[in-house]
């Protein structure tokens, strides 16, 4: 299984955010090809460790083919333009394969 990871800066309006990113941008990432699950939270601090991403979101495929196929397609590519209508400040993605213990 390959994961793609999404995390998200602290936004100048957290409710803002919160209600697009939920009404809008999350319903066209269930629209991915060859997803398999996806998951998202707001995270909180554990600790006086440095401040984590306000959110988090994770979208599992087969594997790293299903992933690029996803990101390429014609959804890939509106998730990818949606991201400015609710995060200015960007997104980091990161991806992995998936290791059980």
């Amino acid at each position: 299984m390959h994961c793609l990871t999404v995390t998200y800066p602290l936004p100048e309006d957290p409710q803002a955010f919160r209600e697009h990113y939920i009404n809008r941008h999350l319903p066209l990432a269930r629209s991915l090809p060859g997803l398999l699950r996806a998951s998202y939270a707001f995270p909180e601090a554990l600790g006086p460790s440095s401040e984590p991403p306000y959110c988090i979101f994770q979208a599992y495929f087969d594997d790293a083919a299903a992933m690029a196929n996803a990101l390429s397609s014609p959804q890939g590519a509106a998730v990818a333009a949606d991201v400015a209508n609710y995060s200015p400040r960007g997104a980091q993605l990161s991806h992995f394969d998936i290791h059980d213990l």
